[in-house]
């Protein structure tokens, strides 16, 4: 039977559990309680608790069904009412998430049998989020880009819809600001430019109370200055992008896109400027690569040829190594599909998209949205392998504990009673021994002197039976400081594992950069072969991490110690029976009080062991309704595993070829950064010459002008001598 406190007592475990992140053990817990009591007064709380811990360890599809029966037991149940708000917004984002909106509908229904105080504006704004992700797809959504030319196929109706819902939500909700920023995308999606810049100024001017509205409120300022660029209205768009803070994640984005308004207007300077400020204040933007190269255009438009150069040398020095290491990985690979389809199967559980990139490579590259649902893919996979594998090692852990001598260890309640009636026992044994030690020690018969010998050498073991809960605890502890001790060692094991690892993988590098091709190949078999050994021991390693945990849950009453104890305890009353049968027979008076001692002890053991027997009926039913369960979800996981296999495979072919693209794309990218810088510098170069020949074109007509001013003058001297000589003549 269960403590008073017992659903109290898990409650408060589960929820410890939640609180340190742990939702997984938190889901275990809860689910115990939500399917084992259901008419506890705090049954609600584990319910939510439960819900919300499936869904924060990614269980989407049995978070919703417990979402579910909370909005179902809210209508009757005002236990459940202080839930309703944050399932309806956790089923929301569910459906979000899978863009499965079946039965979100039922949702709302549900919600609206309340009472309207008791339904806040967070239904208007769920609802209007309901609305437009089921008339907008996420993927398409142009956000408050008015620049983009193609439209995402939208359901005005429902757009409209989700506007009208968005718009009920007051001001002062903590959903206000989000709510004005959807309308102003609703306006923007729509075309409705003014309309939209009023929106989003609303939301820039309600007051900024949390870490979400501020972050909501700079995104509302760059929509605004993006519309009042797109509505020609220059200067207010640059006073809307100049108000975004320094603070802001956003303040990178904010001085790129400013600096293109400053060109529109004709200002270059002020472009140049926010240009540098950008790569003063955000080295590590990503917008600094074509930041820095608009810069260089922008000094190279206002004649500063040498500090233009600089700015694309330094974009060629940056990018230049990146882009042929980019290069050359293509060309190490005969099939680079096939080389990144590898990396997915090999990195299936944990696929970083940075890591088929080089280092410096990832600080300045960007998934693209084809990338993002293929992670979402893997991390959905990987996520159901883990809770696979979870299950499985939960599974094992089961069997462990049910399948060992010491089954009854597995109930607490159960274990308790054996712990009892073990000590009772011990207790009995030492009874015994100071019974006997009242009775004459010589007897003068070696026979029975031999027995009585063997019979004393067993009383110091008795002694150190456990005979209360204090000897109990400390003797599990024993053996879980023994434990804890090897897994200890394992851990440095670990750690010298891990070591080895990174010493081959600086011999790896050190053979790669070697130019001889003998001592190289021979270098990398002997490396090989380490390899393999280093994951043979760190499998051994986890084997026996795995093998100590199985061995710590049979640890306690019923174990191997507590087996020893009962063989001790039996041959005693082995030699007890003996004795006692060698001094009648030897006619050796025996003491009456120690026999009827010794007969009522004998009794009580035969109570305890109809205790005992009782006690291993129940825990033989109990295991039989367990084993039922875990056999069937065993062919579940079986199936599971099997779709888990199939959708890898599938999941191989598709990741694969969108790394690839998106490799494809990284590459391009950098590639098109040092064209963009080279062709700069051949700009540069071009400007210089067309300046030198606009000066040797200078000098050559000012020459020119000079030599005819000359010939002029030499002319008007000509003329005039002779015209002089007929004259002196006469």
């Amino acid at each position: 039977m269960h403590s008073p406190t017992y659903f109290e007592e898990r409650l408060a475990d589960g929820e410890l559990f939640y609180r340190l992140e742990d939702y997984t053990r938190a889901a275990i817990i809860f689910t115990d309680l939500v399917e084992n009591h259901a008419n506890h007064r705090a049954f609600p709380d584990a319910l939510y608790l439960l819900a919300d811990s499936l869904y924060m360890a990614n269980d989407v599809v049995g978070a919703r069904r417990r979402f579910e029966q909370v909005l179902q037991q809210a209508s009757s149940n005002a236990a459940y009412r202080p839930y309703v708000q944050r399932s309806l917004g956790r089923l929301i984002e569910i459906a979000i998430r899978t863009r499965n909106f079946e039965g979100v509908e039922q949702y709302f229904g549900l919600v609206s049998q309340l009472a309207p105080a008791e339904v806040e504006a967070a239904t208007a704004y769920y609802r209007g989020k309901f609305l437009y992700n089921r008339a907008v797809p996420v993927e398409d959504v142009l956000r408050a880009d008015p620049k983009a030319s193609a439209q995402p196929p939208m359901d005005l109706a429902q757009l409209d819809q989700a506007r009208q819902a968005f718009e009920s939500v007051k001001e002062g909700s903590p959903y206000y600001p989000q709510a004005r920023y959807f309308i102003g995308v609703i306006h923007t999606l729509k075309r409705e430019f003014p309309q939209a810049i009023n929106a989003f100024l609303r939301v820039v001017k309600a007051p900024a109370t949390t870490e979400e509205h501020a972050a909501v409120a700079d995104l509302a300022r760059l929509a605004v200055g993006r519309l009042y660029y797109e509505t020609d209205q220059l200067d207010a768009a640059v006073q809307s992008y100049q108000t975004v803070p320094r603070t802001s994640p956003h303040f990178d984005r904010a001085l790129y896109e400013v600096a293109w308004v400053f060109i529109r207007l004709g200002d270059a300077t002020r472009a140049e400027r926010a240009l540098e400020i950008l790569a003063i204040a955000s080295p590590d933007s990503r917008y600094l690569a074509d930041g820095e190269l608009l810069r260089g255009n922008l000094l190279l438009r206002n004649g500063k040829h040498d500090e233009a150069e600089e700015v694309f040398k330094q974009v060629r020095k940056r990018f230049g190594p990146i882009q042929r290491e980019l290069e050359d990985m293509v060309k190490e690979y005969d099939d680079p599909v096939a080389h990144f389809r590898d990396l997915v199967r090999e990195n299936m559980d944990d696929f970083d998209p940075g890591a088929f990139l080089p280092a410096r490579a990832r600080q300045w590259s960007e998934a693209d949205a084809d990338m993002d649902r293929a992670l979402s893919v893997l991390s959905d996979l990987s996520t159901s392998r883990r809770m696979t594998n979870e299950i499985e090692d939960l599974i094992d852990r089961l069997n462990a504990a049910l399948g060992g001598a010491n089954r009854v260890h597995a109930f607490a309640d159960l274990r308790r009673d054996r712990e009892r009636s073990v000590a009772l026992r011990n207790q009995l044994a030492v009874i015994r021994a100071e019974l006997l030690a009242r009775e004459s020690a010589t007897t003068g018969n070696a026979e029975l002197d031999k027995v009585r010998a063997e019979r004393r050498q067993l009383e110091p073991l008795l002694k150190k039976m456990p005979r209360s809960d204090e000897d109990f605890e400390v003797r599990d502890q024993q053996l879980f400081a023994r434990y804890r001790e090897m897994s200890k060692e394992l851990s440095a094991l670990g750690v010298e594992v891990m070591g080895l690892e990174a010493r081959l993988t600086a011999l790896e590098r050190y053979s790669a950069d070697s130019k001889t091709p003998a001592a190289t190949e021979a270098l990398k078999a002997e490396l090989e072969q380490h390899r393999a050994a280093a994951k043979s021991f760190r499998k051994d390693i986890t084997e026996y991490v795995r093998l100590i945990e199985l061995a710590r849950l049979q640890v306690g009453v019923g174990d191997s110690r507590y087996q020893r104890d009962d063989r001790n305890r039996a041959q005693y009353l082995e030699l007890i029976a003996r004795e006692r049968q060698l001094m009648a027979s030897l006619g050796i008076r025996r003491d009456s009080g120690v026999d009827a001692g010794l007969e009522r002890a004998a009794r009580l053991d035969a109570s305890l062991a109809q205790r005992d027997a009782a006690v291993d009926v129940i825990v033989e039913e109990r295991i039989s309704g367990m084993r039922s369960v875990i056999d069937e979800e065993t062919e579940k996981l079986a199936g599971y595993r099997t779709s888990l296999d199939s959708l890898s495979g599938e999941a191989e072919e598709v990741v694969g070829g969108v790394t690839y693209a998106n490799f494809e794309s990284v590459r391009k990218r950098f590639y098109d950064l040092v064209l963009r810088a080279d062709v700069g510098r051949i700009d540069i170069a071009w400007a210089r010459r067309e300046e030198h020949r606009m000066k040797v074109d200078t000098l050559t007509r000012a020459r020119s002008s000079e030599l005819q001013a000359i010939d002029g003058e030499f002319e008007e001297i000509s003329d005039t001598g002779t015209s002089t000589e007929p004259e002196a003549a006469q």
